[in-house]
C-alpha cells in the first residue's frame, strides 16, 4: 500500500494508475480526506454493478422466498417419471 499526501505531491493521473497497477494507492487530500485507487478485475466490477441493480436485487429477493428443496419423489412426479 502506498499513501500519497496530495498537499506534498501531485502525481499525474497516469502516474497514479501505474502505481495502482502494482499496489493499493491511498490519496490523502489537504483537508484530511482519504481516497483509494486500486486495480479491479471484471468480476469485481460486475459484483459492484449487480449489488447496485434494483432489478437484480428484487430477483434475488424473489428467489429467497421460494421453497428451496423438493423431494426426489415430487421431482419425478413433476417430470412425469413416476412409473
Amino acid at each position: 500500500m502506498k499513501i500519497i499526501e496530495l498537499d506534498q505531491s501531485q502525481p499525474t493521473l497516469s502516474e497514479l494508475v501505474n502505481m495502482a497497477r502494482q499496489e493499493l494507492v491511498i490519496l490523502r487530500g489537504a483537508t484530511g480526506e482519504f481516497f483509494a485507487l486500486s486495480q479491479v478485475d471484471e468480476f469485481d466490477t460486475e459484483v459492484e454493478l449487480l449489488k447496485n441493480n434494483p432489478e437484480f436485487l428484487a430477483f434475488l429477493d424473489q428467489l429467497s422466498q421460494e421453497e428451496g428443496t423438493i423431494s426426489l419423489e415430487d421431482l419425478k412426479k413433476e417430470l412425469n417419471l413416476v412409473e
